[in-house]
């Protein structure tokens, strides 16, 4: 029995409830929907038809599992193992799940999800309930045909990826030179999970880290270039010298013949 399509808040889910929600929605989803509601995006400025993308992407290779926790050290085991079942229960229900970071019991709380999804189009933060929200809301979504604008922003903005020098990261001049794209409206904050949306999808990675289009990373706990960045992997690490994965390009965009030159 299908459950449930909508989230109450004040509700609690199990993890493992959250998860098979999550596969239910990603078996309904279809990536000529997703991409072309991504590209829609670009010209029209409704964020909530970008935000699909990047869930989808990381969806690729998303495990289905059930809770399990982080191992702990064998001093902490040691301590674990002392104590009764109560205890035990409690600090099991603390420790987050290896494979997503999220605890096995979940506080439905969607009111910042709900305005990342509208207001920002992409990913903010990595969490079973903003993947199964995601996935929930872009599902409900009509498919919208990208016009010749979209497919003209979104050559523009991959020809400034292109034509990065080989140091040249994605975190200023690029994005500065893409904020300027003409009749592409966009924050700093928009562009920077636009971005982060190519990482996941693979589009935008290095030999050493990989999107997730045919390796899963937990991307709660994935490493940062440096302390202070506020990037997601991989594309906090990408330079200019990586260029663009043309394969994975192809295999979400090949149906678009407006954008077969950055396959071919």
């Amino acid at each position: 029995m299908r459950m449930m399509g909508y989230l109450k808040t004040k509700e609690y889910l199990t993890h493992d409830e959250l998860i098979e929600r999550i596969f239910q929605e990603y078996r309904d989803c279809d990536k000529k929907k997703y991409t072309s509601l991504f590209l829609s995006s670009l010209s029209s400025n409704k964020l909530s038809y970008r935000s699909g993308l990047p869930v989808f992407a990381i969806m690729q290779s998303f495990p289905k599992h059930s809770f399990t926790p982080c191992k702990k050290s064998a001093s902490e085991k040691a301590l674990f193992d002392k104590m009764n079942e109560e205890d035990k229960a409690f600090v099991i229900s603390r420790i987050p799940c290896k494979y997503c970071s999220s605890l096995k019991n979940i506080e439905v709380d969607i009111e910042l999800i709900e305005e990342c999804f509208s207001e920002v189009g992409g990913l903010i933060g990595h969490n079973p309930l903003t993947y199964y929200h995601y996935l929930l809301q872009t599902n409900k979504l009509e498919i919208v045909k990208p016009i010749e604008s979209d497919f003209r922003i979104f050559s523009e903005i991959i020809t400034v990826l292109l034509q990065a020098n080989e140091k040249e990261t994605v975190k200023k001049t690029v994005q500065s030179k893409i904020g300027k794209i003409r009749g592409f409206k966009s924050n700093t904050e928009q562009r920077q999970v636009l971005l982060e949306t190519l990482g996941y999808c693979s589009i935008l990675e290095t030999k050493e880290h990989k999107g997730l289009l045919e390796h899963y990373t937990n991307c709660a706990s994935t490493p940062r270039k440096t302390h202070s960045s506020d990037w997601n992997c991989p594309v906090d690490f990408w330079s200019g010298k990586d260029g663009i994965n043309k394969q994975a390009f192809r295999f979400w965009f090949e149906e678009y013949k407006e954008l077969e030159q950055f396959w071919k």
